[in-house]
């Protein structure tokens, strides 16, 4: 299977769950609000960490690691 038809797939059974999706009657109190916000802010921990640690092949992708940059050392 393709990763193509992996994506469509997926996007398939996303459309559907949203569009056929009931109304749930949930009542968001307090805690779950402060729960979203740190699922946030752990999420952007979670990018800049990951940016950091890959920053060398992430330069060398876009084509500026080849380079011997003096303050890299």
């Amino acid at each position: 299977m393709s990763r193509y038809q992996v994506v469509g797939i997926g996007g398939t059974v996303l459309f559907l769950s949203l569009v056929c999706a009931s109304p749930a009657c949930a009542y968001l109190d307090p805690g779950a609000g402060s729960m979203i916000v740190q699922v946030v802010i752990a999420a952007i921990a979670a990018v800049s960490v990951s940016i950091g640690v890959f920053w060398k092949r992430l330069k060398s992708l876009f084509g500026r690691g080849d380079e011997d940059d003096p303050g890299d050392k």
